[in-house]
């Protein structure tokens, strides 16, 4: 009777151990990450989520080369560029080794 008692002591004091990933509270985590954009207003071409120097260049829609920019800083990349409204372009940008390709539509 000793023994089962005994027995029951220890499995009543083993205490559980809970495992789990627990983020850390929304007030610490910063989002520094943006996505590529780029829009067409008002006769000028805007990119954002960029950042260092890079290469931009308009493509039609058709594959000619319209323009080619060269930046030391793309963040907040702003030029005037005038457009043929209603057409399709294709942006290419080259930045910090990376190349990404984008689309606009040309719209005044």
């Amino acid at each position: 009777m000793k023994r089962f008692i005994f027995v029951l002591f220890i499995i009543l004091n083993v205490t559980s151990v809970e495992a789990g990933f627990h983020l850390p509270s929304p007030s610490l985590i910063e989002i520094t990450q943006t996505t590529p954009k780029a829009a067409y207003i008002s006769e000028h071409l805007i990119l954002t989520g960029f950042d260092g120097p890079g290469i931009v260049e308009i493509y039609s829609i058709i594959g000619n080369k319209i323009n080619e920019i060269k930046s030391q800083n793309l963040k907040d990349f702003k030029t005037y560029m005038p457009l043929e409204k209603g057409n399709m372009y294709i942006i290419r940008v080259q930045a910090l080794e990376e190349v990404y390709t984008l689309k606009i539509i040309a719209s005044h």
